[in-house]
């Protein structure tokens, strides 16, 4: 049969998987000197073990063991910290001391009124870990990111599932009639999965997000930035509707250009011209692939014909505007998705009718 183990044991537990994630931190971290956010999260295990060294040897005053409720609190939102570093957001807020504020008076106050070792004392600290919990694991599990991560939703629901084992210590401290400390007792059983599944979604964030820029660099068009066409067929699926515009574009006479000043040249130009289209036209309300050469498509949802005509006359008149080129123009050809089309293929070719014509009219317009 099963026995429960006693705290001592369960603390000891936590506090050697902590010195590991530590361990594995700092070795990942002298491998990445650029990236500090897992120091932080370095940071976050050794004030955890600390901590929960200290509460094992410490009988001390009332506000020695209220300091180290702060400091659970303090390892916890140390997390939030190498998360908002590693979004590349200012690590530290004045309002993160306010969790670590509630963690300390909310086991002193019970503590100076009714005694260091009281379980009003040891549930006002738990409603302080309870608050820290809730604030970090909110922010992480639903909190918006510059890109999706799995890996940041698991440590977010894994200090979530934290609270219900306080409110259960709690229940167990309101009811009394143990001799065990069940305030400590039962969130440090919880420890024993749950430091694991935060930890190992923290580790698992830079591999999703090189796995992403890895993903990104394939798509995308190493000069302008513009997805390339394996890109264009990999997102086209959520912005194919009926009434789409298409907008086909190119920059009339780009091989003499190329020939008369040079490769390099011609680089400028077209990444300029991707600059002109962003600018008028930013992602995510439009999308710009280049199919190849000096070749772009624009995919723009939501826009009357009208409307798609004045865009690529804008974009046409902004090339005009850039400085220390030599003089060039573009010529766009325009076409809708019709219903029932399952791919862009249909619109880009009628719209790159529309485009010859604008040639064979004379250059530096737009056809549709």
């Amino acid at each position: 049969m099963l026995t429960l183990p006693d705290v001592p044991t369960l603390g000891l537990c936590s506090v050697l998987a902590s010195l590991a994630f530590l361990g594995v931190f700092v070795f990942l971290w002298v491998g990445r000197r650029d990236e500090s956010h897992l120091l932080h999260w370095a940071a976050s295990s050794l004030i955890y073990a600390v901590a929960l060294l200290a509460f094992a040897s410490v009988a001390g005053p009332s506000l020695v063991i209220g300091l180290l409720y702060g400091a659970l609190s303090a390892s916890t939102l140390a997390v939030l910290t190498g998360v908002r570093r590693f979004d590349g957001l200012p690590p530290f807020r004045p309002w993160l001391l306010l969790p670590i504020l509630v963690s300390c008076l909310g086991y002193l106050l019970p503590a100076l009124a009714f005694g260091v070792d009281s379980p009003a004392s040891r549930i006002g600290g738990t409603v302080g870990s309870i608050v820290t919990m809730l604030v970090v694991g909110l922010s992480l599990a639903l909190g918006r990111a510059p890109q999706p991560s799995r890996g940041r939703r698991i440590a977010g629901a894994a200090l979530l599932v934290y609270v219900p084992s306080f409110l259960v210590a709690i229940a167990a401290e309101a009811v009394g009639g143990s001799s065990v400390n069940m305030a400590a007792l039962v969130p440090l059983l919880a420890d024993q999965v749950l430091l694991a599944v935060l930890n190992l979604g923290l580790i698992a964030m830079p591999g999703e997000r090189a796995q992403a820029a890895l993903r990104d660099a394939a798509l995308r068009d190493p000069l302008t930035g513009a997805w390339n066409r394996a890109g264009l067929r990999a997102l086209e699926a959520p912005r194919l509707r009926p009434g789409t515009a298409v907008i086909v574009l190119d920059i009339d006479h780009f091989k003499d250009l190329n020939d008369r000043h040079g490769h390099a040249l011609g680089d400028r130009v077209l990444t300029a011209l991707a600059g002109c289209i962003r600018g008028i036209a930013p992602e995510p309300d439009a999308f710009l692939a280049r199919l190849g050469g000096d070749e772009f498509v624009m995919i723009v949802p939501d826009r009357s014909p009208a409307e798609a005509c004045w865009l690529a006359d804008e974009i046409r008149l902004a090339t005009q505007r850039v400085p220390d080129l030599p003089a060039w123009t573009i010529s766009l050809g325009i076409a809708r998705v019709e219903p029932g089309e399952a791919d862009f293929a249909a619109a880009i070719e009628r719209a790159d009718r529309s485009l010859y014509r604008a040639k064979a009219e004379g250059r530096d317009r737009a056809a549709a």
